[in-house]
């Protein structure tokens, strides 16, 4: 009778961390030190930090622009985070990533015709959204609704965005 309350205990568990784990393997509420070396592990390296954004970026994967974590300040944990892919990626593999988002996240997904953007809703606050930014790359982002002070960006960020960078303004 133990042993099948520990399987329960275990299934359970592993069903709520594989719900909310995304992309490159980080998590929602990671330590910022796991999430780091998930990325580094995967050849990206932090190259920039404005406020709480710290921005990825790697010389040895082609398809992905950059990747960045929205930090918690006082935790140092991950509440949310984006991947902007190089807009010069085939369909292919634009599909291939929307193949590997059902496999992480189900096949349960909110469609929104009108701006063209697919979603994965994990609980009452946080979500995954598939689409295009205004420049034409694939953006994948991970939000807390939460907790929109943190996702608030800097100025500088915003004058990017103008200058047609990936668009991270809204989920």
């Amino acid at each position: 009778m133990k042993r099948f309350y520990l399987l329960i205990i275990l299934l359970s568990l592993a069903f709520c961390l594989n719900a909310q784990r995304g992309l490159f393997g980080i998590a929602y509420d990671d330590p910022l030190n796991t999430a780091d070396s998930l990325l580094c592990y995967q050849g990206f390296l932090a190259s920039d930090i404005e406020g709480n954004l710290i921005t990825y970026r790697s010389d040895f994967n082609q398809f992905v622009d950059a990747v960045i974590l929205i930090v918690d300040p006082i935790t140092e944990t991950v509440v949310g985070w984006f991947v902007s892919y190089n807009r010069e990626n085939t369909q292919e593999l634009d599909e291939y990533v929307l193949e590997q988002l059902h496999k992480m996240h189900g096949k349960n997904v909110n469609i929104d015709k009108e701006r063209e953007k697919i979603s994965w809703i994990f609980d009452e606050h946080r979500v995954a959204v598939y689409g295009y930014a205004p420049s034409g790359n694939l953006c994948v982002y991970y939000y807390d609704f939460s907790r929109p002070e943190l996702f608030q960006l800097p100025p500088s960020v915003e004058e990017r965005i103008k200058n047609n960078e990936p668009d991270i303004t809204e989920p």
